[in-house]
């Protein structure tokens, strides 16, 4: 059953097999559409008593036929029909207007499929936002986090973050979005960076990069983002950003007591084995650790 059909028939609550039913499970907005009919349920129209009033319309028609004016008849009735629109109007205001959200939790990636068929893949703890149902009038992303974007050939929409917008035609790009750390690699087309009234335009193989409101421009060789393969790659990296990334692939917190954290870090860690991985940026730091559940604590040598 195709996509359109299986939604129609869950807002019509119409009895789905169970196929269907994991079927509409699986789609990547299941949560909003299950949002959307909770909210929708708990609206509740002002109170009016609709058979109050006709019977009451019923003895003005009977006792005022000869005096009253047809303006008072439509005012009641206007006033009952006023109801039932108030209530369909908020109905689908709430459905056509509320947006998709995906987030992704510690340590969890996912992938997305826009509705024009580009591919959005989600890094750890990052969230997207945008308006489904109305894609083709207002083809906006908000970004929170990092994600690698593939955008189908001869789609543009754009990406925004509270430091920048990257504009896309047909191309492949990633962006990175963290505390005082805004990122843009492009690896294949061209993307435009908005940012503070200014404009880039970015090449495959080009990189861009505000740190802590410092502008730098550099080249990249990879054809994706590292990231997708399980690993972070960092050059010249404040440390305290590897141990926040290190935070959000693991799931754990990290106890850095009078370490330099402004200390630049050139290196990698594996998403997939946190003992090779905490060795990875701790070694070159001269750093030792103590792993306690799902606490790391680090301190010199």
């Amino acid at each position: 059953m195709k996509e359109k059909d299986l939604i129609k028939k869950w807002l019509n609550n119409a009895q789905l097999t169970h196929t269907e039913l994991e079927a509409f499970k699986n789609l990547n907005a299941y949560n909003s559409y299950v949002r959307i009919s909770d909210t929708a349920k708990k609206f509740k129209a002002p109170d009016y008593e609709i058979e109050f009033h006709l019977e009451d319309l019923k003895t003005n028609l009977t006792e005022n036929k000869s005096t009253s004016s047809p303006k008072q008849y439509i005012t009641i009735l206007t006033r009952v029909a006023a109801v039932f629109i108030i209530g369909i109007s908020t109905y689908f205001a709430l459905f056509y207007r509320a947006n998709t959200t995906i987030d992704t939790l510690a340590s969890q990636k996912t992938t997305i499929e826009l509705p024009d068929h580009s591919i959005v893949k989600l890094n750890a703890l990052s969230s997207i936002e945008y308006q489904e149902k109305k894609w083709d009038d207002n083809r906006k992303i908000k970004l929170k986090g990092e994600a690698y974007f593939k955008v189908a050939r001869g789609k543009k929409f754009d990406v925004e973050t509270s430091s920048g917008t990257v504009s896309v035609l047909g191309t492949e790009f990633n962006i990175k979005h963290r505390d005082h750390y805004f990122e843009v690699i492009c690896y294949e087309g061209l993307v435009s960076v908005s940012y503070d009234n200014n404009i880039v335009k970015l090449p495959a193989g080009k990189t861009f990069k505000i740190l802590k409101n410092v502008i730098s421009k550099g080249e990249s060789n990879v054809i994706q983002p590292d990231w997708i393969e399980n690993k972070s790659v960092f050059s010249s990296t404040p440390y305290s950003h590897i141990l926040k990334e290190f935070e959000r692939q693991y799931n754990i917190t990290i106890m850095a007591n009078n370490i330099d954290q402004n200390k630049l870090f050139t290196g990698n860690f594996v998403h997939s084995d946190i003992q090779t991985a905490i060795q990875s940026i701790t070694i070159p730091m001269r750093l030792k650790y103590k792993i306690n559940d799902n606490n790391i604590t680090l301190y010199k040598e």
